[in-house]
């Protein structure tokens, strides 16, 4: 099989904490989640009002914003990286080579060979491709490492595959 493309990512900690704030993106449960809380602040805000607390709707405000911009991210990527540091991927370099049909990652934990008809999603981020086998499990491809040939051949493999 020709190779097409060629790439390589170091994986880290903060990569990994990034990769899985946008997975929990696209997450359902997530998504509820945020909204019930989104909800039981909304109802505080509006007992305040009623109450004339404009004081209290405005902390209630404050703590609003501050939940959904910083402290819900935070405690996602914090959590991830806590994760990743169990494992043995840290610093790894991990080659990977598109062909036509599928992609090889190499690291030091061995060789892998994925078809693209295997993945579930490619999540795109100003600086990363994400190409995930499940919810949970995926690659990381740093826009950085890569030619713009290999940058426009993600982007055909998710708009062929509609993922």
């Amino acid at each position: 099989m020709r190779i097409i493309y060629k790439t390589n990512t170091t994986y880290s900690a903060a990569e990994f904490g990034k990769m899985n704030l946008e997975i929990q993106k696209h997450d359902s449960k997530f998504k509820k989640a945020q909204y019930i809380i989104a909800a039981i602040i909304a109802v505080i805000i509006a007992i305040c009002l009623y109450n004339s607390w404009y004081i209290a709707a405005g902390i209630m405000v404050i703590a609003g914003i501050a939940t959904f911009m910083y402290l819900i991210p935070y405690n996602v990527r914090r959590a991830a990286e806590k994760e990743f540091g169990k494992s043995r991927l840290e610093g790894t370099p991990s080659n990977m080579t598109f062909y036509l049909d599928h992609y090889e990652e190499v690291n030091k934990m061995g060789r892998a060979s994925y078809k693209y008809v295997q993945l579930r999603h490619i999540y795109e981020t100003p600086t990363n491709f994400y190409l995930m086998l499940n919810d949970k499990q995926g690659a990381i491809v740093e826009k950085a490492n890569c030619k713009p040939e290999l940058i426009k051949f993600i982007g055909k493999i998710k708009a062929q595959y509609k993922l």
